[in-house]
């Protein structure tokens, strides 16, 4: 492939068939790029505010996935100072052997680590600077004494107070804290007791803590705390993303597993009624989403979903220009090249069902097949006979 990239002047491959984990390009579909921008903005706490729901359905192939990551790499990289957000993208929601909610919760918490680990070093200088403020000339016991009343009221993390505790754990460096909150149950002598220390009675292992304590969490960096400097604290964060790919898998679940999703997932959105972002992505019909999620769950759904549709003959030549254009090597070659236009719509048109993986088939067969048979050379095109030929 390297000597078909250096005579097709090409950095990479631009027509793999599985999105890379890192998506920086975006090639046609203006108009759904607009409305997915729109998803992600909206619910930033400089933007509207408020929480966002949205499924994102198409054919397979036709570029969901690529779609999702793209979004993270504009949320968590090209434009991460304006965003200032974390994002969670899982590729499907089978993470565990037996599914319910609580392995989706450990699984999300898994990812999360980096960002909890800022979040509670984060707390802990704001209840400190909260303690101070409250008593600035207080001695050093009574401070102490202030930053454990803050730590211990449950107003710091009202939606499950034991978090403000797993928090201060995991920023003095207790294993047990993280164990706890990534889902996992603390064996051995005193289990108990050590327990009782984050103010828990045993772990994460129910939708309802799981929950409870994912949405503090979300809650608490999106929003602070009023037990914070008296409010005056907001969160770290703009907003907070959950992007869940292949939500069609869920129909190879169990039922009490797809129930306990629904019922983990109607109760997370409950919990967060701002500042944060669910998208979810589905191969299939809009139809299909009927049977895969609970009216409950469909009915806080923030907009209508929105499909990926295959694309016409001109927007498929134009979407590939887009893609070739963000992977030549020379600025200065034509946006089809390699390709002639001509050939580009030859391709197109050959191709039944227009969607991006389609589309990228024919361009690599073609591609490869001219490159192998000598008809494509250094500093030449693909021209409709060559096409024709390859395919």
């Amino acid at each position: 492939m390297n000597e078909t990239l250096e005579i097709a002047r090409l950095r990479r491959n631009p027509f793999t068939l599985v999105p890379g984990e890192r998506v920086t390009i975006w090639a046609g579909y203006s108009q759904l790029r607009s409305e997915l921008m729109e998803v992600v903005q909206s619910c930033r706490s400089d933007q509207v505010g408020l929480s966002e729901f949205a499924i994102l359905h198409g054919e397979l192939g036709t570029g969901k996935s690529h779609a999702l990551r793209y979004l993270r790499h504009i949320i968590t990289s090209e434009n991460k100072d304006e965003f200032d957000s974390p994002c969670v993208y899982l590729e499907t929601l089978k993470v565990a052997a037996s599914m319910n909610f609580v392995a989706l919760y450990s699984k999300v918490m898994d990812l999360l680590v980096p960002h909890i680990k800022e979040t509670a070093e984060w707390l802990h200088l704001e209840v400190e600077d909260t303690a101070k403020r409250k008593n600035p000339d207080g001695s050093l016991s009574e401070q102490r004494e202030s930053i454990d009343a803050i730590y211990s009221d449950p107003r710091l993390t009202p939606g499950y107070p034991p978090l403000g505790h797993l928090l201060r754990g995991l920023n003095d460096n207790s294993s047990e804290a993280l164990t706890l909150l990534l889902g996992e149950k603390l064996s051995g002598a005193g289990a108990t007791s050590k327990y009782a220390k984050y103010n828990m009675t045993s772990a994460i292992d129910s939708e309802y803590d799981a929950t409870r304590c994912l949405g503090a969490y979300v809650n608490l960096c999106t929003r602070g705390s009023d037990v914070l400097s008296e409010g005056d604290v907001v969160g770290r964060n703009k907003a907070f993303y959950f992007f869940f790919d292949e939500l069609e898998i869920a129909t190879d679940f169990r039922p009490q597993e797809v129930l306990s999703l629904n019922q983990g997932i109607r109760d997370l959105i409950n919990a967060c009624p701002e500042n944060c972002c669910f998208l979810f992505g589905m191969t299939g019909d809009v139809r299909s989403i009927y049977g895969l999620l609970t009216q409950a769950v469909i009915r806080r759904m923030s907009r209508e979903p929105m499909e990926i549709e295959p694309l016409t003959s001109e927007e498929a030549v134009d979407f590939l220009k887009q893609v070739l254009k963000g992977h030549r090597s020379d600025p200065s070659d034509p946006d089809e090249y390699p390709f002639e236009e001509n050939a580009l719509l030859a391709i197109a048109e050959a191709t039944q069902i227009k969607t991006s993986s389609d589309l990228f088939r024919g361009c690599r067969r073609v591609l490869e097949k001219s490159v192998l048979s000598g008809a494509l050379q250094p500093g030449g095109t693909i021209d409709v006979n060559m096409v024709q030929m390859a395919m």
